[in-house]
């Protein structure tokens, strides 16, 4: 696999940095990106909340920690939904979830009184404009057989039009996000979601690393060393397909490399200069390279981009990276 680093000065693209451990050399590309004259389009996530899923007996603070680290970053409001058959005071959520008061300093406390915790969810995240969702599963928690997590994250998944970030019962969330992995598939309808992945890694100061992951491509023949031959472009109309020598940077790479970032970063995905970022070119099955990636890159928040459907390719690496990641996963619609 190959990597590019761009340092986040304006204007350009800085000089590669030291090799990630196990992911081979950095390699420069400068004049990736033009400056634009204009500032890029945003999501609005400053206008808005984040609203947090209280629920349980563990997963909640884990929840309220991420969420106050992210309302924080981007300067929202943060929210606390809890969701019970019997209606109680916001003063008393406290002690119904077993927490001293100042675990949940600082957020706004609201009590919605429904037998459909997901769907209460679903209906506040929609109805107070949530930059993001934040709901953490519980081991014990009964699991969605579709997406894999708990019937709660799943719901808000399915749902909610905003970033849902997702917590699993082994993720611990980091202090700190300073890196975020962002998978891209080269189709123009995902990198035109990623608008609030760069707002946020803008907002912590944090790098965003881009990771594009080249299927196995078939060989002719018998022979173990014939070239493979290319690999097929997607089917979506401007979609870039990995190019076919991954591991002769001398060949393609470079190329690749500056067409990649210049169109699906910039010009579709509008992410200003001053985001640091870096670029890694992996080939193998996707759900296992991103989950690879976010390993080795010790990952703090791994970002994935998600049409709603679970039958096709697509969303066989939605879900085994949703399922799998060493971090929380935070799922864009397009």
């Amino acid at each position: 696999m190959r990597s590019a680093a761009r340092d986040g000065s304006p204007g350009g693209c800085g000089a590669p940095s030291g090799p990630a451990p196990g992911l081979g050399p950095g390699v420069g590309g400068s004049g990736v990106r033009e400056p634009s004259e204009e500032p890029p389009p945003e999501s609005g996530v400053r206008s808005r909340s984040v609203l947090v899923a209280l629920h349980g007996r563990r997963a909640h603070l884990g929840a309220v920690e991420l969420g106050r680290l992210i309302a924080s970053a981007i300067r929202a409001p943060l929210h606390g939904l809890l969701v019970c058959s019997e209606p109680i005071e916001p003063g008393d959520v406290p002690a119904h979830l077993g927490v001293a008061p100042e675990a949940l300093d600082g957020m706004v406390l609201r009590v919605a009184t429904s037998e459909d915790l997901p769907g209460a969810l679903a209906s506040a995240a929609e109805g107070h404009e949530a930059a993001f969702v934040v709901v953490a599963s519980e081991p014990e928690e009964l699991a969605d057989e579709r997406l894999g997590v708990g019937r709660i994250a799943a719901r808000a998944l399915e749902v909610a039009v905003c970033g849902v970030v997702v917590i699993g019962p082994a993720h611990r969330p980091p202090p700190r996000l300073r890196r975020i992995l962002l998978p891209l598939d080269g189709t123009p309808s995902t990198a035109a979601a990623i608008t609030p992945a760069w707002e946020l890694a803008r907002a912590l100061g944090a790098e965003l690393d881009i990771v594009m992951v080249a299927c196995a491509s078939p060989r002719t023949g018998t022979d173990e060393d014939a070239p493979p031959v290319s690999t097929p472009a997607p089917s979506e109309p401007g979609a870039m397909a990995a190019p076919l020598y991954v591991d002769q940077p001398q060949h393609e790479w470079p190329a690749f490399t500056e067409e990649f970032l210049a169109r699906f970063l910039s010009a579709i995905g509008h992410c200003p200069h001053d985001v640091s970022t870096r670029f890694f070119l992996g080939k193998g099955a996707p759900a296992a390279e991103i989950l690879r990636f976010a390993g080795e890159l010790a990952s703090d928040l791994v970002v994935l981009v998600w049409h709603g459907q679970l039958a096709d390719h697509h969303g066989g690496v939605f879900r085994d990276v949703l399922c799998g990641a060493p971090c929380p996963v935070m799922v864009l619609r397009r």
